[in-house]
């Protein structure tokens, strides 16, 4: 694996520390950096370009390491200034888009289909998944389903009935039974497997409820997601001081909310702290 661009970037650092530690990784620093390493070494599986703002890679450099390496992987990670529509540009062919934090679940599903031997997502034909960030669907798998399980029941924490409805429909399809809690009201069911908080920006208001909805969850040692809005760092850890064990963006990629929820309901029933990783080329 290669990885170029501004790999010491505050807001990169946690996703890049994840490749660091599961994947064999050449540095090359700066995309241009990159050309130049492809020129006198085995072509890498795939290409991970860090960028903090649209533009730190240049279009034709792209295009460079596309030509030297035809048959790798490009991954952009991208930092929150490349959210929103003003700041959007048209991928490159083959190139996956994720956002800083969105990255480490859509990692781990990956090194686990390497695992078991099943194709990345970087590693598709063209057209078979979806590239943008911001492509997502709030109904439905948007990649391959992971292995049916019954898990047991999540409680689902939302304002809007057809977020829960949508939410619900995933996880019924990968074995889960929901319930819908309201916010801000205490949690009535008991038993649950899992939590999923969904919110906005997480403000004083929003950050109370959900660290109430965790204090009651953990109660029966449930662990708790949380949705939010284009999350920035400081809300990140926000949430984790609230209690929440994971934070994912919204709109979420559905394959990733379930893969996370699976593999925290699996550490919650063995008490195993995770098997070490794959390591990716």
């Amino acid at each position: 694996m290669l990885l170029a661009g501004e790999a010491e970037h505050a807001e990169l650092r946690d996703a890049i520390g994840l490749l660091r530690e599961t994947s064999f990784l050449t540095e090359a620093g700066r995309a241009d950096q990159a050309v130049a390493a492809l020129e006198h070494r085995p072509q890498p599986e795939v290409i991970v370009l860090a960028q903090s703002r649209p533009g730190v890679v240049p279009p034709r450099t792209l295009e460079r390491l596309r030509r030297l390496a035809p048959l790798a992987g490009i991954v952009s990670l991208l930092g929150s200034w490349c959210e929103g529509q003003a700041r959007a540009w048209r991928p490159a062919a083959g190139e996956h888009r994720l956002y800083w934090y969105e990255f480490p679940s859509w990692w781990a599903r990956q090194l686990a289909y390497c695992r078991a031997g099943r194709c990345p997502d970087w590693a598709r034909m063209e057209g078979a998944r979806s590239q943008e960030p911001g492509a997502r669907q709030k109904g439905g798998l948007t990649s391959e389903p992971t292995p049916r399980n019954s898990r047991g029941l999540i409680a689902i924490s939302t304002s809007q009935m057809e977020v829960f409805a949508a939410l619900a429909d995933v996880l019924l399809q990968q074995g889960f039974a929901s319930a819908w809690q309201s916010p801000g009201k205490p949690v009535t069911l008991h038993g649950a497997t899992a939590g999923v908080w969904e919110g906005g920006q997480l403000d004083d208001c929003e950050a109370d409820r959900l660290a109430a909805f965790c204090r009651q969850l953990v109660c029966d040692g449930a662990p708790v997601v949380t949705l939010l809005d284009f999350p920035r760092r400081d809300r990140c850890q926000r949430a984790r001081e609230a209690g929440a064990v994971a934070v994912l963006g919204k709109p979420w990629l559905s394959a990733d909310l379930v893969y996370t929820l699976e593999q925290l309901v699996r550490r919650h029933e063995t008490g195993d702290l995770a098997a070490a990783p794959a390591r990716a080329a």
